[in-house]
C-alpha cells in the first residue's frame, strides 16, 4: 500500500484537475460540430445555433368535388392561422414517402381471408397477385406528407452558452440545461393549439417523422433508405445528428445546373443523384378556387416526385404600414410628375400599381382583419434523376407545366439552395422574393391531395385527377372497422361501364374469399360462371325456368335462426322479435306482389287491398305457406267484402299459370337441395319490363316482370342469412330501378342496411337512372360508398351529385357528363372505344375522386373477355355451359334448438311487426294509391325518360 499524503497538502488527482490536466488513462476526446445548423432535436423541438422551431404534421385535406365556398372557408380557415403566427418564420416541407407495392401485397393477402382454393390448370392466386403487383409497377403508391416548422424564439447569448457547457453543467446542476425549454412550454402550447385548428389540422411530429424528414432532406433526390436507423427514445443530441450527415454528401461543380448527391451508407451507398433546384418566380392571374387548383398541388401531376421548401415570413402589420406608406408616397410623385410638371396622362402600369396600393392600404386600415396579414416567403422546388440530363428533362416539364400564370425559375447557386431544404438551415439568398397576403399563401393549400380507397383492398385503377395515385377499395371496411353499411350504388348511362366495373370487383373479392349472389336480370354476367378458376365453385341460374316455387314469397325470406343471435344480451328475445319481423315481412311482400299483379283499376280500389289484408293474414307468415292458399282464403272470405274478394280471387287464378315461380308443386320444395357455392348468379333472359309508360299502362307481363324482380332480390338477400354472420358475402341487384317501383323496395332497403353491417355484406346496387335511389326515402343517408359514371341527361347528372353528397350546382355537372370518351363520338367511326371507363368514385371514408378503372394486365385478358358485353365479343367467344358442381369448404355456425313456443310474446313481436311494415287495417285504408300500387297517384310515370328493357 503506497504512503498516505502528507498532511496538508491536497491529493495529486485533485491538484491536476484544478491545473486543467486529465488523469493518466483519459483519452483526450475531440469536439463535434455537425456540418448542419441544427444542434439538437428534443421532441418536435429542433434547436439550431440561434433559433429554436417547433415542427408539426399536416394533415391531408381533400379538394376535388368540393364547392367553391367550401374551398374558400379552407383558404381562410389556414390564411387566419398563417395570421397568427405574425413576426414568425415558417420553414414549409412537402415531401414524398413511398408506399411499396410489396406492403400492399402483404396487406392483401393478410385480409383475404378464407379465400377461393386453387383449380388446377387455372390461374392460381399467388399468380393473380404477381400480375397485379405488375400492374402497379409504373405507377406510384407514394404518399406525400406535409410538415410545417414554425420559429418558436431566438436564442441568447446565455442559451448558447449553456448548450456550450452542457456535457459538465449536466453533471453538476443538470436542471440548467433543460431551462430553456421548459421556459418555452407555454409559448409551444400556444403553437400546438393554433396550428392544430381547423384548416393546418396540424399534430407534433413524433420521433420517427422528424427522422425521416431530416433523411429526406439531407439526402435530398436519393432513393428512399429501405431501412432506417433506430429512433432514439431520448433527445438527438450534436452527435447524434451524424446519423443524418453522414448518410450523403452535397456536391455542386462550378456553374453546374444541378448539384450531385451521392448516398454513403446504408441502402444508398454508391447511389448518386442529380439535384435541380428551381424556384417560384414571379405570378399573376390566379383565381382560386374560382378557376385554378392549388398552385403547389399542381406539381403532383409531374410522373416524378417533388420536394417542395418554402421559407414564410409573416409580417407584423405595423411594418407593412409603413412601407405601404412609403410606396404610396412614391407613386404619388411619380403620378405628379407626369400631371402637374408635364401635363400628361401616367402610364396604366402606374395606375394599376397606385390603385393596388390603394386597395391594400384599405384592407390595412378600415376594418382591419388578420386575412389582410402580409407575407414574404422564398419557395423552392427540388426534382432529381439518375443523370444531369434526366434532372435537367423533369425540371423543364415542371417549368412547362406552371406556363402561362406561374413562372418557374431556374437559378444559380444550386448548392446553397439545395441546403435550404434541410429543417434549421438558413435561407441561402433573398433573390425571387415573393409578396402576398397570408390568404395569397394559403391558396397555394400544399395539403391538397386526391385521396380514396385504402391500402389493402383490391385494385380498381388509378385516379385521373392533379394527383395521380393507384386505388385500391376494400369492400368490407366500412362494416368491419368504421361500423357503416354496406350499401353501394353505381349509376352510369348505357355503355358506362357498370357492369364491367361490377364484374370486376366480384372476380377480384372472389378471388381474395369473398360469397357473391349476383341478380342480372339481362344474363351476361352468368359468364362469369365460366372462367376456370371460378368454375367449381360458381352457379348460373335462370329463374324463368327454375323449378317451380322458386320464387315463393314465402320462402324467399330467410328464417332465422338463434345461432345468430348468440352475441344478443338477450338471445331468445331477440330471435323471437326477428322471427316475428320475418313472418311479417312474408305478409306484407305477399300483399305487394298479389297487389302488383292485379290490373291497375282494381288493384287501386280500397277494398281490393283489405280484402287482400285478411286473407293473407289469414295464411300467416310461415314459411311452408305459399300465395295458393291465399287464392283459397279469398274465396272464403265471409265478410261485406265478399263478392269483391271473389273477384280478386278470379283475377289472381287467371294468372296462375304464368305464376308457376311463386307457386311450388305439391310436396315440392325448391329449397330442399343445400348447396355451397361461392358464386351464384340468378339471371331472368326473357324477362319484360316496363320502359317509359306508366304504371297504368303496364301489361300483365310487365307487372309480372316487375314482381318476379322484387322477389328476386328478396332471393339474393336471404342468400345472407344462410352464411355465418362473419363471412364476408356479396349481393349485386343490376337494374336495381323496380326498388322505388313497389312498396317493399323500401322494406328490402332498410333490411339492407340494417344488415350489411351486422352480417357482414356488401350491396351494390346499380342502375341507369340515379332517380331511381333517391325516391327511396332515406336511402342517401344510408348509402355507404357510390361509384358515378357517364350520364348526358342533366338532372340525371345533377342526381348522381346528390348521391355522391357534393355540391350541385356549381359546375360538376359537367364533370360527370366528361367522365370517358363517349362510344361513336366521330361521326362515321368504326372503331371501337376501348379506353378504360371512368367513374366518380365516393369511398364513403370522406374521399371522393375521379379514377380510371383498369383491369389491364395479362392475367386478367379472361377476366377482360367474358365481361366484354357488345354483340361481336359475345358472338365470337361463345362460351361452355358445363359447370362442375363442387362446392368450396365453408365454416358453418353451431345448430342450437329452437326454446318452446311463448305465445304472448310472440303476438306482441307479431303486432309491432305489422304496425312497423304497415299491415294493420286502419294503415293500409289510409295509404294513398300510389303507395298501394307503386306508382304515382295519377298513375303517371313522372320521371319522362325511357328505361332499356333487360331482356
Amino acid at each position: 500500500m503506497p504512503p498516505p499524503p502528507p498532511r496538508g497538502k491536497p491529493p495529486k488527482a485533485k491538484r491536476a484537475r484544478k491545473r486543467g490536466q486529465r488523469l493518466p488513462g483519459e483519452a483526450a476526446i475531440p469536439s463535434y460540430t455537425p456540418s448542419i445548423e441544427a444542434r439538437s432535436i428534443d421532441g418536435h423541438l429542433l434547436r439550431t445555433g440561434a433559433e429554436v422551431y417547433a415542427w408539426y404534421r399536416l394533415a391531408p385535406q381533400r379538394w376535388s368535388f368540393r364547392s367553391d365556398s367550401q374551398r374558400q372557408d379552407l383558404i381562410a380557415a389556414i390564411a387566419g392561422q398563417y395570421a397568427e403566427l405574425h413576426g414568425r418564420w415558417l420553414h414549409l416541407r412537402v415531401t414524398t414517402r413511398p408506399y411499396p407495392i410489396r406492403m400492399w401485397a402483404e396487406a392483401h393477402v393478410h385480409n383475404a381471408v378464407n379465400r377461393l382454393p386453387d383449380s388446377q390448370g387455372a390461374l392460381s392466386f399467388d399468380d393473380y397477385l404477381i400480375g397485379e403487383q405488375q400492374q402497379l409497377m409504373g405507377r406510384s403508391m407514394a404518399e406525400k406528407e406535409v410538415y410545417l416548422g414554425v420559429q418558436v424564439q431566438v436564442r441568447n447569448v446565455m442559451d448558447r452558452a449553456v448548450e456550450r457547457v452542457a456535457p459538465v453543467l449536466r453533471r453538476v446542476f443538470p436542471d440548467a440545461v433543460d431551462a430553456e425549454l421548459v421556459a418555452l412550454e407555454s409559448e409551444v402550447e400556444h403553437l400546438d393549439q393554433v396550428i392544430g385548428s381547423a384548416g393546418l389540422d396540424g399534430r407534433p411530429v413524433t420521433a420517427e417523422e422528424m427522422s425521416w424528414l431530416m433523411h429526406r432532406s439531407c439526402s435530398l433526390g436519393l432513393p428512399a433508405p429501405r431501412n432506417l436507423p433506430a429512433v432514439p427514445g431520448a433527445a438527438w443530441e450534436p452527435e447524434d445528428l451524424a446519423s443524418f450527415t453522414d448518410a450523403a454528401d452535397f456536391h455542386s461543380e462550378p456553374y453546374s445546373p444541378t448539384v450531385t448527391v451521392r448516398g454513403r451508407t446504408g441502402s444508398n451507398a454508391g447511389v448518386s443523384r442529380h439535384v435541380a433546384v428551381l424556384t417560384v418566380g414571379q405570378m399573376h392571374g390566379l383565381q382560386i378556387p374560382e378557376i385554378d387548383d392549388p398552385w403547389v398541388q399542381r406539381a403532383d401531376r409531374l410522373p416524378a416526385a417533388v420536394e417542395w421548401s418554402a421559407r414564410i415570413y409573416v409580417r407584423r402589420p405595423e411594418e407593412v404600414q409603413g412601407e405601404l406608406q412609403r410606396q404610396m408616397n412614391k407613386v404619388r410623385s411619380q403620378v405628379r410628375h407626369y400631371t402637374d410638371e408635364h401635363e400628361l396622362e401616367p402610364p396604366q402600369s402606374l395606375a394599376r400599381q397606385a390603385s393596388r396600393v390603394l386597395e391594400i392600404d384599405d384592407e390595412m386600415t378600415s376594418g382591419f382583419t388578420a386575412l389582410a396579414t402580409r407575407v414574404r416567403s422564398w419557395w423552392r422546388l427540388a426534382v432529381s434523376g439518375p443523370t444531369e440530363k434526366d434532372a435537367l428533362r423533369l425540371a423543364q416539364q415542371l417549368l412547362d407545366l406552371y406556363k402561362p400564370k406561374i413562372a418557374i425559375e431556374h437559378p444559380e447557386a444550386q448548392y446553397s439552395l439545395a441546403r435550404e431544404f434541410i429543417p434549421g438551415e438558413p435561407l441561402s439568398n433573398g433573390a425571387y422574393l415573393r409578396r402576398g397576403s397570408v390568404v395569397w399563401a394559403a391558396a397555394s393549400v400544399p395539403t391538397a391531395t386526391a385521396e380514396v380507397g385504402d391500402r389493402r383492398g383490391i385494385l380498381l385503377g388509378e385516379t385521373v385527377t392533379a394527383t395521380r395515385r393507384p386505388v385500391a377499395w376494400d369492400p368490407w371496411m366500412a362494416q368491419e372497422i368504421r361500423d357503416s353499411s354496406g350499401l353501394t350504388a353505381m349509376v352510369a348511362g348505357l355503355g358506362g361501364g357498370k357492369s364491367f366495373l361490377g364484374g370486376g370487383i366480384v372476380y377480384k373479392t372472389l378471388r381474395a374469399g369473398a360469397h357473391w349472389t349476383v341478380l342480372d336480370p339481362s344474363g351476361p354476367l352468368s359468364r362469369l360462371c365460366d372462367l376456370p378458376e371460378l368454375r367449381p365453385y360458381a352457379r348460373p341460374i335462370n329463374l324463368l325456368n327454375a323449378q317451380p316455387g322458386i320464387l315463393n314469397p314465402y320462402r324467399v325470406v330467410a328464417e332465422p335462426l338463434l345461432e345468430h343471435f348468440l352475441d344478443e344480451d338477450d338471445p331468445e328475445r331477440a330471435w323471437r322479435r326477428e322471427k316475428a319481423m320475418a313472418a311479417a315481412t312474408r305478409r306484407r311482400l305477399v300483399l305487394d306482389v298479389l297487389s302488383g299483379l292485379l290490373p291497375y283499376e282494381v288493384a287501386r280500389l280500397p277494398q281490393t287491398r283489405i280484402v287482400l289484408l285478411r286473407a293473407v293474414r289469414t295464411v300467416g307468415g310461415r314459411v311452408d305457406a305459399n300465395p295458393g292458399m291465399v287464392f283459397e282464403a279469398l274465396r272464403r272470405d265471409a265478410s261485406e267484402h265478399h263478392e269483391h274478394a271473389t273477384i280478386v280471387a278470379d283475377f289472381l287464378d287467371e294468372m296462375r299459370e304464368r305464376m308457376s315461380l311463386l307457386i311450388p308443386e305439391h310436396d315440392a320444395d325448391p329449397y330442399d337441395e343445400a348447396r355451397d357455392d361461392r358464386l351464384t348468379v340468378l339471371t331472368m333472359a326473357g324477362l319484360t319490363l316496363p320502359k317509359d309508360a306508366g304504371r297504368e299502362h303496364w301489361t300483365d307481363a310487365e307487372a309480372l316482370g316487375v314482381e318476379m324482380l322484387n322477389l328476386a332480390a328478396w332471393l339474393t338477400q336471404r342468400s345472407i342469412y344462410e352464411r355465418p354472420k362473419d363471412v364476408r358475402k356479396g349481393v349485386w341487384i343490376d337494374e336495381a330501378f323496380f326498388l322505388s317501383e313497389v312498396p317493399t323496395g323500401r322494406v328490402l332497403m332498410n333490411r339492407f342496411a340494417r344488415d350489411s353491417r351486422k352480417w357482414n355484406v356488401r350491396v351494390l346496387l346499380s342502375s341507369q337512372i340515379p332517380a331511381d335511389f333517391l325516391r327511396i326515402q332515406g336511402f342517401v343517408s344510408l348509402l355507404d360508398s357510390v361509384f358515378v359514371g357517364r350520364l348526358d341527361d342533366e338532372p340525371a347528372q345533377a342526381d348522381a351529385l346528390r348521391l355522391l353528397k357534393v355540391p350541385v350546382g356549381v359546375g360538376y355537372e359537367q364533370v360527370v357528363a366528361s367522365l370517358g370518351r363517349r362510344p361513336g363520338v366521330q361521326r362515321g367511326g368504326v372503331e371501337r372505344d376501348l379506353a378504360p371507363r371512368q367513374f366518380v368514385f365516393g369511398d364513403g371514408a370522406g374521399g371522393v375522386e375521379r379514377i380510371r378503372v383498369d383491369f389491364s394486365g395479362p392475367h386478367l385478358d379472361h377476366l377482360r373477355t367474358v365481361m366484354d358485353t357488345t354483340p361481336d365479343a359475345m358472338r365470337d367467344s361463345g362460351g361452355d355451359t358445363e359447370r362442375a358442381t363442387a362446392g368450396g369448404t365453408e365454416q358453418t355456425a353451431p345448430v342450437v334448438p329452437e326454446p318452446p313456443d311463448d305465445p304472448e310474446a310472440e303476438a306482441d313481436f307479431e303486432l309491432a311487426a305489422d304496425m312497423e311494415l304497415g299491415l294493420t287495417e286502419e294503415q293500409i285504408a289510409e295509404q294513398p294509391p300510389a303507395e298501394r300500387t307503386g306508382g304515382d297517384s295519377d298513375g303517371k310515370d313522372k320521371r319522362g325518360r325511357g328505361r332499356e328493357d333487360a331482356a
